[in-house]
This record gives structure tokens, sequence and C-alpha cells, in this order.
């Protein structure tokens, strides 16, 4: 079981975060959409890692077998959800009225290259799963660390489909902007 002051901290820093995202939206009109059929490895990947992640409950059997253990392993996880957040919110407030939960191309959409966007195409994602990633660690829980694995699956599925609607957008000024940066990680300067 994780350590469950900071478990409980961390869960309201994510429900504050959900809250933030839910104020944040508004109703976008639809250019070019590239939608997923509802039931997918993208969807299924999304909803496992939710299970496995937030509610440890669900864990059965040897899901529930716990890899980490102890309080440093939960501060650490602590600071790095923190952390994760903190730069999810960044990305999110960056990139405005651009944001959709879906992979669209709205009208009047921009290309958005500066803040966190100027190091890595998808950081909106990148915070979301350093996030996780400390979540993990506070849980400590096989289960937990698996479903990191769906969320990483989810969210190369979904920055994929991003990545090619974009291009068919913006052409090769997202090719540019695609040959200098990451997609979830900064690319390393070559010397």
């Amino acid at each position: 079981m994780p350590n469950l002051t900071l478990w409980n901290e961390a869960n309201t820093l994510w429900l504050i975060f959900a809250v933030y995202f839910a104020s944040q939206y508004r109703p976008v009109q639809v250019k070019r959409e590239r939608g997923i059929p509802f039931f997918s490895l993208e969807r299924m990947s999304v909803l496992l890692a939710a299970l496995l992640i937030f509610f440890p409950r669900t864990h059965v059997g040897f899901l529930a077998t716990q890899l980490l253990a102890g309080r440093p392993f939960a501060i650490a996880g602590f600071c790095i959800t923190v952390l994760g957040l903190a730069f999810a919110a960044w990305a999110r407030n960056v990139l405005g009225h651009n944001w959709s939960g879906r992979v669209i191309v709205q009208s009047n959409h921009q290309l958005i290259t500066v803040g966190p966007y100027a190091y890595v195409r998808h950081p909106l994602y990148t915070g979301l799963l350093t996030a996780m990633a400390g979540t993990v660690l506070i849980s400590g829980q096989l289960g937990a660390g698996l479903g990191y694995v769906f969320a990483i699956a989810f969210f190369n599925y979904k920055a994929k489909r991003e990545e090619c609607i974009l291009e068919s957008e913006f052409g090769a000024g997202y090719a540019n902007y695609r040959s200098h940066t990451g997609a979830l990680l900064p690319r390393i300067a070559h010397i």
C-alpha cells in the first residue's frame, strides 16, 4: 500500500490540475480531425493506465506486489509529481486556445514553438508522464508500474496522430520544427 499521506496529497494535486484543465475548456471550430475508433488500442491503453496508476485497489494478485517501499521513494515520487504537473500546466497555458482533447486542427490554428514547445513537441504529455511516474513511485506497486507502460503507449499513439495532422496542416514549417525538437524529451544538441 502506498504512503497514504503523500498518496492523498498527490491525488489532491491531480484533482486541482484536473479542475484547472476543465476550467480552460472552450468549444472549438474543427477544420480537420483525425479520430480513432471507439474501441482502439489507444483508448484501451488510457483506460488501463488510469485504473492501474490511480486506483491501487484494482491491484489484485501479482499486481499488488510492492516493488518500491519506504518514505524516500514516496517523497521523491511526490516531488516528481509536483514538477510534472507544473510542467504540464505551463505547457497547457502556453498552448492556449490551440488546445483540444481531440486530435484536430482548428480554424485559425497556430503552430506553437515557444516556451516548453521550443524544446519538445508534446510537453503536455511529457509533464503528464513525469507526474504519473512520480505517482507510480509513491504507489510502489507492480500494478502502477504496468499502468505507466500503458500510459506511455497511449501518449505515443496520440502524439503520432497529432504529428500527422500537424504536418499535413503546416507542411515544411512543421517538418522544420520537428527536426529541431524531440517528441517527449528534448533533443540533445550535436557537438
